[in-house]
């Protein structure tokens, strides 16, 4: 168990949808292979927009190289390589109505939504994401 979140943190697989465009069941399979015990994500968007359920959002995510953010936050991935194609709309879509719905649900401001690049010396959610425009889909607060 965790403690309420009050952050979330906005992730891409890496992987481009032109080479697996339903990445679930591999990465899946790749966080179990680390010893993970499952997907370390809560939520994986595919490029259908297609909202895919991980780890139960009171369960410690996997997901983050800051350990303490993995027990403050809630991990979304967008499915694709973000640094060489774009979300897809569907995909915007999605990701707009989730954050809608957590930042709501656990009163998050739209200020605590991060990119894993925030933690990480990494491009994650890639070059193709923008904080502000993420931050700006979030209408409630």
């Amino acid at each position: 168990m965790k403690n309420q979140p009050k952050n979330l943190i906005i992730h891409h697989s890496a992987v481009s949808r032109y080479r697996n465009s339903c990445q679930y069941t591999a990465i899946n399979n790749y966080h179990k292979n680390l010893g993970w015990g499952g997907i370390g994500y809560h939520y994986l968007i595919e490029p259908n927009g297609r909202i895919m359920a991980g780890r139960e959002e009171n369960i410690v995510g996997a997901h983050c190289c800051q350990k303490y953010m993995n027990f403050l936050s809630i991990g979304i991935c967008l499915t694709g390589n973000l640094d060489t194609e774009k979300p897809t709309s569907a995909q915007i879509f999605a990701l707009r109505d989730l954050l809608r719905k957590l930042t709501k649900k656990y009163k998050i401001s739209k200020n605590n939504i991060w990119f894993h690049r925030d933690f990480a010396p990494k491009t994650c959610p890639g070059k193709n994401m923008d904080r502000g425009f993420v931050r700006s889909l979030v209408t409630n607060k």
